[in-house]
């Protein structure tokens, strides 16, 4: 079994270096309670480790179990946050070496233009005159300001300058192969409306090579539909690459004719089977306070797995806490005994654990 760590140290070293390989993995957070935190550690460390290996070694304490691949590059999908954000918080997250360091190493996938089109926002709000994201805050913002480095290639999936009403009616899904195993198809018949524009950003030939991602999904304009454009930029990513997609929830804000949540939650089931075909690790962020409890469980059961982070009160102070509520092929290697909930702590090096609560 090959595994791929998170970039979370002291995670990393009880799942004796990280998960298998193929695994989609759900981040359920409670604002502020670490969760993008988590994912913003996570790339900026898998990042360090192929653009400043001796870096990686120091701040990470490098990888002392066999069978742990690293990343080939970090794809950072944000729905509804722009590029410029995502940068900044990365840097609140990690020290600015680190986050300097990472940058090459790091791609972004900027979906916010799409995001909007499909709401009553205006262009200009999010949008500079030469069609590139303005710099906005994510739509679910973490209350303990969570961040992320400088990133080196940045992609505008829908920078047009455009104020188009995006037509993602009614999803039929992209991802709703049946029960065949079959690898993803590259039809747009399922997935887009009428007036979606085709699926030509894609090269088969590129099977998801991350090298081709900017082209993919800077060739996207608003009207293909925040779903469209999302899954276009998964297939373009997924690979034997860390795939961050931040945030799955906030799709949830847009009216039910344009995005359904039956059709996000299939997006989530075909994405796994993309994965498990091409390798990798995703990370899904959720907002736990955005959707309804179901809602969550719904892409808790379409995943591969399932961290919930949240906040624990006692008298005057709180903790963050890290539960591992699934994660098949890494279970089996803790002690069930201690793995009910970890204390977290942020430091220069990002998210990390810092003490093991047992739960009787």
């Amino acid at each position: 079994m090959v595994d791929m760590p998170f970039g979370v140290s002291r995670l990393d070293s009880m799942l004796d270096g990280g998960v298998p390989t193929g695994s989609v993995v759900l981040l359920a957070t409670e604002p502020g309670a670490g969760g993008r935190k988590f994912a913003h550690t996570s790339a900026a460390m898998n990042a360090l480790a192929t653009t400043d290996n001796a870096a990686f070694e120091e701040y990470y304490r490098g990888i002392d179990h066999e069978g742990v691949i690293v990343p080939a590059t970090v794809q950072y999908l944000s729905v509804a946050a722009t590029t410029d954000s995502v940068e900044t918080m990365l840097t609140e997250t990690v020290s600015e070496g680190i986050a300097a360091s990472a940058a090459e190493g790091i791609t972004h996938h900027d979906l916010s233009a799409s995001y909007f089109a499909s709401t009553a926002v205006p262009s200009a709000w999010y949008q500079r005159g030469d069609g590139s994201s303005l710099s906005l805050p994510s739509a679910a913002p973490d209350a303990a300001g969570d961040g992320t480095a400088p990133t080196g290639d940045t992609v505008d999936a829908a920078g047009d300058g455009t104020d188009t009403q995006a037509d993602d009616a009614e999803p039929t899904d992209p991802f709703d192969y049946g029960d065949t195993a079959a690898p993803v198809a590259d039809s747009d018949t399922d997935e887009t409306a009428a007036n979606d524009t085709p699926d030509t950003a894609r090269d088969p030939s590129t099977n998801g090579d991350a090298g081709t991602a900017d082209t993919h999904a800077g060739s996207l304009d608003a009207s293909s539909g925040i779903l469209s454009t999302l899954r276009r930029s998964l297939d373009a990513a997924v690979g034997g690459n860390l795939v961050v997609v931040d945030a799955i929830t906030d799709l949830d804000d847009l009216p039910a004719e344009t995005v359904s949540w039956a059709a996000v939650v299939r997006l989530l089931r075909g994405l796994t089977r993309l994965v498990a075909a091409r390798g990798g690790l995703v990370l899904v962020v959720a907002d736990a306070e955005a959707v309804t409890d179901p809602q969550l469980g719904s892409l808790s059961a379409a995943t591969t797995g399932t961290l919930s982070f949240r906040w624990e009160t006692g008298g005057s102070q709180r903790a963050r806490m890290l539960a591992i509520e699934e994660l098949p092929g890494a279970l089996d290697r803790l002690d069930r005994d201690e793995i009910a909930a970890f204390e977290s702590e942020l430091h220069d090096r990002g998210y990390d654990l810092s003490n093991v609560r047992k739960i009787r």
